[in-house]
């Protein structure tokens, strides 16, 4: 692993990016020039979105600077504007974040690394695999077979012990909250219903674990390709299939060199918000459960808005020319899982709770 994790809302959070493990990888994908390993966004610092634009009366906000690699149009970013909002409300405009979309403060790598040293307030970060081993359950293929699932994790114990371990283990920072954006499907040029279809073809996936272990859930042959080269290898035939939330789908246009969308559901993309530790001791107790709740509502406003919009993405594919296949036994899948997850002792405790929540 590397080191260091409603239709016309659809039709806007379609523009954005996808997908935030530690170090030098990151879940998000994004057409812009550079992040982490998986893309590229632009790393000027210069461009951010303050909001509110200034306290009431004599009231001195402070700013709190927030990194993230998601387009303006994605729910992260939206939810971040509504936490914004609650928050500067919540303190009587005490608080304030200026927002630095599209990695425009930094990649992923450099907002961790700036996030634990408190020159940046608050960041993204995904399992934290890279500092916990453990931590990497929240990708292992078929951890999580619905959003209702996800969402019995989040409300529990474990989720709570899970984010206090992170925190630990990463060190200089304190996890938030907890969010998804999606499960990762296929496309293919194929009917794609059982491992016999998986013979001959080549999967592009992203080139680090847990990702890299698809080649054992669907015993297909994968291959590592910038995200911004995709497109590309589709068309010409280098891949013959990719794996992606909607959200990706759609904003990359793999409608265009893609005939099938087939529901494997395989993984559930998962992020977090982190905010740097010595920022967070020194809140008062009544801040900190400002922030708090602020964060928490942060993290479910994602996950509302995922749930919200898949329909409407998966429609966009169809009317773009995919054929939707949901008629799919996933049973060999995660028996295939089943065995990949094995291979990975450190996550087993934390699987098997999570396993036990459905």
């Amino acid at each position: 692993m590397k080191k260091l994790v409603v239709m016309g809302l659809a039709l806007t959070m379609a523009l954005g990016i996808t997908a935030c493990s530690g170090g030098n990888s990151s879940q998000t994908e994004s057409t812009g020039p550079s992040v982490g390993t998986e893309a590229a966004s632009s790393t000027e610092a210069g461009k951010s979105e303050e909001t509110p634009a200034q306290a009431d009366g004599d009231v001195e906000s402070k700013e709190l600077k927030v990194s993230h690699l998601f387009a303006e149009s994605h729910p992260v970013h939206q939810a971040f504007l509504q936490a914004s909002d609650e928050l500067y409300d919540k303190t009587g405009g005490r608080y304030k974040l200026v927002i630095y979309p599209n990695g425009t403060y930094g990649n992923y790598t450099d907002s961790i690394t700036a996030c634990q040293m408190g020159t940046l307030d608050i960041a993204c970060l995904d399992s934290a695999s890279d500092w916990l081993e453990a931590g990497g359950v929240l990708f292992a293929p078929y951890c999580f077979d619905s959003y209702e699932h996800w969402q019995s994790f989040k409300e529990s114990d474990l989720c709570t012990e899970m984010r206090g371990e992170i925190s630990k283990a990463v060190g200089g920072i304190n996890q938030l909250n907890m969010y998804n954006f999606g499960f990762r499907n296929l496309t293919a040029n194929k009917e794609i219903r059982t491992l016999e279809d998986f013979n001959g073809l080549t999967l592009r996936c992203v080139n680090f674990e847990p990702y890299s272990t698809l080649k054992d859930v669907f015993q297909v042959a994968i291959t590592s390709i910038p995200i911004e080269d995709v497109y590309m290898s589709l068309q010409t035939g280098v891949a013959d299939c990719e794996e992606n939330p909607v959200t990706q789908i759609v904003t990359m246009k793999f409608y265009e060199v893609q005939d099938y969308l087939i529901m494997t559901q395989h993984m559930l993309a998962c992020s977090s918000t982190i905010i740097n530790q010595g920022l967070w001791d020194e809140l008062p107790e009544d801040d900190k459960a400002i922030f708090s709740e602020v964060f928490t509502n942060m993290g479910n406003n994602v996950d509302k808005m995922t749930v919200e919009n898949e329909s409407a993405l998966i429609d966009e594919c169809v009317s773009n020319g995919m054929t939707l296949i949901e008629d799919i036994d996933t049973t060999p899948f995660k028996e295939n899982a089943q065995k990949v997850v094995e291979n990975y002792p450190a996550w087993k405790e934390w699987y098997n709770q999570i396993q036990a929540m459905k």
